[in-house]
């Protein structure tokens, strides 16, 4: 019970702040693809490559990054080995939101963690890994 309410003190917190404002534009798969490009963004990222990771079919995903790009989240840049192959990266209105978005979910964890010593903080990692790891057992 004491999880749920954490949950929802912690969503109510997200939806007061301008995060949401930020996704309403985008979809979640959005959000997933931009978090994708963010993390992958010293590497070449192609289409098939987001086809793999989010096992999406190519008709899907083609459309889904054009109307990311239309919104200017993203930008497609021609390869230099292959010019018909295109290149996935964020924009500077992409990057940007990761920046807020980024900025925002820290804001709320300085706010959750506030008061908290090294060791609770430590003892608390610790409980969350566990419980990420059952989780995990039970999704397999």
């Amino acid at each position: 019970m004491e999880i749920r309410k954490l949950m929802n003190f912690i969503q109510r917190n997200v939806k007061s702040s301008n995060i949401e404002d930020k996704r309403l534009s985008m979809t979640k798969m959005h959000g997933m693809i931009i978090g994708f490009l963010n993390t992958s963004k010293h590497k070449d990222v192609f289409q098939k490559d987001i086809e793999k990771a989010f096992s999406m079919r190519r008709s899907t995903t083609s459309k889904m990054l054009k109307n990311m790009e239309e919104k200017g989240l993203i930008e497609r840049i021609s390869s230099e080995q292959d010019a018909r192959m295109k290149k996935l990266q964020l924009s500077e209105k992409g990057q940007s939101l990761v920046e807020e978005v980024s900025r925002e979910y820290q804001r709320i964890e300085n706010l959750l963690t506030e008061g908290l010593s090294e060791k609770e903080l430590e003892q608390f990692f610790t409980v969350i890994y566990k419980m990420q790891q059952n989780m995990l057992k039970d999704i397999e």
